[in-house]
């Protein structure tokens, strides 16, 4: 059959609907580069805040009327699937997210030689071109219980993949000539805690690093609490030049009365401590981490102690999230703040992080980097990164995949801009 798969979300969503793709691919199925070339479309969907499962409920209905069959996947099923009602429903078919690797055996019995149609309109269009960067889902849950998340309840508790697995992965990402490696998860600092045996994120990193080659690897977002316990092994693992020098480690309040209402399981020194010995270790860390404003019960001088911590610690990367209460958590029970004093400091925040953001990325002006070019863009551009993940966008399209020797010449709020210096003359 014709399939065409389309993720939302986070990383790890990103990385199941690509190992879906794959596998749809083995089974001996089309990938389509267009829903309406398709016979079904997979939609791997993420219900993070209200607006964005709002999004997911239009692009639902939107798929339904142009694609005969449409299988439901992702952070939305089961917890959220009485939403999609109306035309479509019956050509749905909803698969819970620890069930996706059954997918490729249900379209397989789903009879090619007559599938249902719509009428609809061939659109033409290239195929996308090969990607060099992978994610590579380490973990299923987390072990954590934030009185917010959605996705906790979405995934249940962790359920981490061994060792041998991931390095599988790895090996056959590189095969395939990914040129980076994104090991990803709810929280990849938790990885290993439900299986027996002492490995950690660490051994994880140490045993993922000799099958890379010339690859590189980022590892995604973990919560504090989860990574102090070995923080030192996690940061001496980093060590190779073929880990990208990133860390994302989300703080959400700089309140420690807001976190524990959170329920996060750890205090803003907590966070610092943390945050300081990697930039100690790694000087060039280009350190990411979120935000979430307006919780329930949050006063304006937590806010104000939220700014100040940023402004202190001066992340690259800020991620700013309004607060929106997701059914079946307990923060969805507490009295919400007015919108407009949440919208205000939302407002306030976003040009707090642009203007932390740019100052930080203003210190690689004029510096030479060797950058590997993993997009092409708009107009004839592409994006690079830096060895810590710092992205640098070209005026020009090298190679997917290359390294290019970079001179630094701008800086914006979240990207650096570069040029290919000119050969000294002879």
């Amino acid at each position: 059959m014709r399939v065409y798969v389309e993720s939302y979300g986070c990383s790890q969503n990103q990385g199941e609907g690509a190992a879906l793709a794959r596998d749809l691919a083995t089974h001996g199925h089309e990938l389509a580069a267009h829903p309406s070339l398709a016979d079904v479309t997979v939609l791997v969907t993420c219900g993070v805040i209200g607006p964005t499962e709002g999004r997911m409920v239009r692009r639902w209905q939107a798929l339904a009327a142009r694609t005969p069959r449409v299988v439901v996947t992702g952070c939305l099923v089961p917890l959220r699937t009485e939403l999609m009602q109306g035309p479509g429903r019956e050509r749905t078919t909803f698969v819970p997210i620890r069930e996706q690797d059954h997918l490729p055996a249900l379209l397989d019995t789903w009879a090619p030689d007559a599938p249902l149609r719509l009428p609809m309109a061939a659109v033409g269009g290239d195929r996308p071109a090969r990607p060099v960067s992978e994610e590579v889902v380490i973990a299923q849950g987390c072990t954590s219980g934030c009185s917010y998340c959605f996705s906790r309840l979405a995934r249940g508790r962790l359920t981490s993949v061994p060792i041998p697995e991931v390095v599988r992965r790895v090996r056959s990402a590189t095969g395939r000539g990914v040129r980076e490696v994104r090991l990803t998860g709810l929280d990849t600092a938790a990885w290993g805690e439900d299986l027996l045996g002492p490995e950690r994120l660490p051994e994880l990193l140490s045993a993922v690093t000799p099958v890379l080659g010339d690859a590189r690897v980022r590892v995604g977002m973990m919560s504090p609490q989860s990574l102090a316990p070995h923080l030192d092994r996690y940061l001496d693992a980093m060590a190779p030049e073929t880990v990208y020098r990133f860390l994302h480690l989300p703080l959400q309040s700089g309140s420690d009365r807001v976190l524990e209402t959170m329920r996060r399981g750890y205090s803003v020194d907590d966070f610092r401590r943390e945050v300081d010995a990697a930039r100690r270790r790694f000087p060039e860390l280009h350190l990411a981490t979120d935000v979430i404003v307006g919780f329930p019960g949050e006063t304006e001088e937590e806010f104000r102690e939220t700014e100040k911590l940023l402004e202190s610690v001066a992340p690259e990367t800020v991620n700013v999230t309004r607060f929106s209460p997701r059914p079946g958590t307990p923060a969805s029970r507490l009295p919400p703040l007015p919108p407009r004093v949440a919208k205000r400091r939302s407002r306030s925040l976003a040009e707090l992080r642009h203007r932390i953001s740019r100052s930080r990325l203003e210190r690689w002006i004029g510096s030479r980097a060797r950058v590997r070019v993993l997009e092409h863009g708009p107009g004839g551009s592409s994006v690079a990164r830096l060895p810590n993940y710092l992205p640098v966008v070209l005026d020009h399209r090298p190679p997917l995949g290359s390294d290019v020797e970079i001179r630094v010449d701008g800086a914006r709020s979240t990207y650096l801009l570069g040029s290919v210096p000119a050969s000294p003359s002879k």
